[in-house]
């Protein structure tokens, strides 16, 4: 499955079949993008004491997976094994997620 990070926007279907998948990430953007999934409930993601990062201490239970930042032009592959729920790939370097470096998706 195709992803696309670019300032400050991840691109993707909105849902997806339960399973393995393989996510193609293509960074196209002029700076550095981390990709981090994690499978979350109705609650927002929890932001560390700087405001400008989600402390990921607080949902490491939930993450299920992540690339480290990419350069520019870079192209990573992660294979997850995702069960039904809601998920949220994003971005945290710093400003990025408030920025909108996030996107939901429904796991059916």
């Amino acid at each position: 499955m195709s992803v696309s990070e670019k300032d400050f926007h991840i691109s993707a279907p909105t849902t997806l079949r339960a399973g393995e998948v393989t996510f193609t990430v293509h960074n196209e953007g002029p700076e550095r993008h981390e990709f981090i999934v994690a499978h979350v409930g109705a609650n927002a993601l929890p932001l560390r004491t700087d405001g400008l990062t989600i402390d990921e201490e607080a949902i490491q239970k939930d993450e299920v997976g992540e690339l480290e930042p990419g350069e520019p032009g870079a192209v990573r592959q992660l294979t997850l094994k995702l069960a039904p729920g809601r998920y949220v790939f994003f971005c945290n370097m710093a400003g990025h997620y408030l920025g909108g470096m996030r996107h939901e998706v429904v796991v059916q």
